[in-house]
């Protein structure tokens, strides 16, 4: 419900008609999704998203006319589990009539219908919604069992992707990157040019994005202009490219504390959604003048192929946050 008491301590109890609007309630912005544009999405009427990584042995051996046999080709499971998440807000409109804010206030019995209600969804709590997946949840989330009738918190929802380095580093089926030291702001342009050459040959060539926070792309951005790369890109700024193989930096606001780097190609970075339309659609009931908001839906994120991820995690310039 609305906090409203310091309005009333400054404003008091009650509605002036002053000219007040919508104009002059200041929000501070939120944080828009990013993590998840940089990812294949694919939507799914499945609760666990079930596939299988398929791989095969070498073929190729010199001619003979005896039949030598050699090869197979090898299927394992692989699964994304996806996690149900809601929000459940509740609201007393009635407490803001009688105050400044009293102009989303309406004459109409259904409070639910009150100017009030539209406002608080389109402008704070979708935004919300968005925020507290891209920056608790993405990068940092840990998914935990609910305790019963307690509301639980954004990064309680599922594992996002530190989490999943974490678990394939420690299971040694992605490639931590060693040797490039910690990171730091005169050296991470070469730091990250090291990062990449750790990718195996064969995926050199492969279009990736190195993913890291906003404050080591930053770096890397005034440490190639420290090392007089000059060209600028159509958007009058040093290019995000590094030299000589087709990956880029991008910062993300959900890695922010991390001195972590990962990458992968876009199709292996798999985000899924069930009932996704609900995100922007809420369902509104109305009791005794007090109205109830609630949406949910399901929504997964996961790696195809933990053999073709490579990371910082775990070495000493990846270990953790800054």
């Amino acid at each position: 419900m609305p906090t409203v008491a310091d309005i009333i301590t400054e404003y008091g109890a009650y509605y002036e008609k002053s000219g007040q609007n919508k104009n002059r309630i200041l929000k501070i912005l939120t944080q828009k999704t990013e993590t998840t544009e940089i990812m294949s999405s694919a939507k799914t009427d499945e609760t666990i998203f079930k596939f299988a990584k398929g791989s095969v042995t070498s073929l190729l051996q010199p001619f003979q006319k005896a039949w030598t046999a050699k090869g197979a080709v090898t299927f394992k499971p692989r699964k994304i589990e996806l996690a149900h998440m809601k929000m459940d807000f509740e609201e007393w409109p009635d407490d803001i009539e009688a105050t400044w804010l009293g102009f989303l206030a309406d004459n109409n019995l259904k409070r639910s219908e009150w100017p009030l209600i539209r406002y608080m969804i389109e402008e704070y709590l979708f935004p919300q919604l968005r925020a507290d997946f891209e920056l608790n949840v993405a990068f940092k989330g840990v998914q935990k069992d609910v305790t019963p009738g307690v509301a639980g918190n954004p990064i309680d929802v599922l594992d996002g992707f530190q989490e999943l380095l974490r678990a394939g580093v420690a299971d040694g089926t992605m490639n931590q990157v060693t040797g490039i030291g910690t990171l730091d702001e005169n050296t991470i342009f070469d730091q990250v040019e090291a990062f990449t050459k750790g990718f195996s040959e064969i995926y050199q060539g492969v279009p990736m994005t190195v993913n890291m926070s906003k404050r080591w792309e930053r770096a890397y951005l005034t440490d190639k202009r420290a090392n007089g790369f000059y060209q600028i890109s159509g958007e009058g700024q040093i290019n995000k490219k590094v030299d000589f193989v087709p990956q880029e930096v991008k910062g993300l606001a959900s890695m922010a504390g991390s001195n972590v780097l990962w990458a992968t190609p876009k199709a292996n970075m798999v985000h899924l959604t069930k009932k996704d339309i609900n995100k922007n659609k809420v369902n509104i009931e109305e009791s005794k003048r007090q109205v109830f908001l609630m949406t949910d839906w399901w929504e997964g994120i996961g790696f195809g192929i933990n053999e073709i991820v490579w990371t910082t995690y775990g070495t000493g310039s990846g270990s953790g946050s800054v």
